[in-house]
């Protein structure tokens, strides 16, 4: 393993055990047995470092989504299969869950997951998928229905139950 790879595993652990807040340069340094120096080669700042895991967690996320969103189911399925792994693979991440205190991760994290899924509805509009629609607040709204039920719905639920209902909401809406 290079040093750049001791420095990201180090920091990995480190930021997964005790959040982004209670870990220093001097302890990334020190659990990964190169210089401060030298993780200044690799990043600019502890920031920079953490914004290098936000960015693996986001390619996670997005590729497993990509894997419904490339199957041959309607397009109302794809969106919510999707966005239930999102927030399922979120709500699991073990580097998410330390560091909730850090906001900013947080918003970045799910402004960037938006934009993925404005991305794909515009796909949909341009291929005749869906009703022309704005896209960005369509995103937006999908998005957030399912957050706030992962992780602010005060009962426990069934994520299959949950996704099946915004399905047919958003399907077939609430009014007949």
């Amino acid at each position: 393993m290079n040093k750049k790879e001791l420095v990201i595993e180090a920091a990995r652990e480190l930021f997964t055990t005790y959040g982004y807040k209670k870990v220093s340069m001097d302890e990334i340094a020190s659990t990964s047995h190169v210089t401060k120096k030298t993780i200044y080669t690799y990043f600019k700042d502890k920031e920079e470092i953490f914004n290098f895991f936000l960015e693996e967690e986001l390619n996670k996320v997005k590729q497993e989504a990509l894997t419904y969103l490339n199957q041959d189911l309607p397009f109302i399925e794809k969106v919510a299969q999707s966005i239930h792994v999102m927030l399922t693979l979120r709500k699991k991440s073990l580097f998410l869950n330390k560091n909730r205190e850090n906001v900013n991760l947080f918003q970045k994290y799910d402004e960037s997951l938006m934009q993925f899924i404005e991305e794909k509805i515009n796909e949909s509009i341009l291929k005749k998928h869906i009703k022309d629609c704005d896209a960005h607040l369509t995103s937006f709204i999908i998005y957030k229905i399912f957050l706030s039920l992962l992780f602010e719905y005060d009962e426990e639920i069934d994520e299959k139950k949950v996704t099946k209902e915004i399905i047919s909401i958003l399907q077939n809406g609430l009014l007949n």
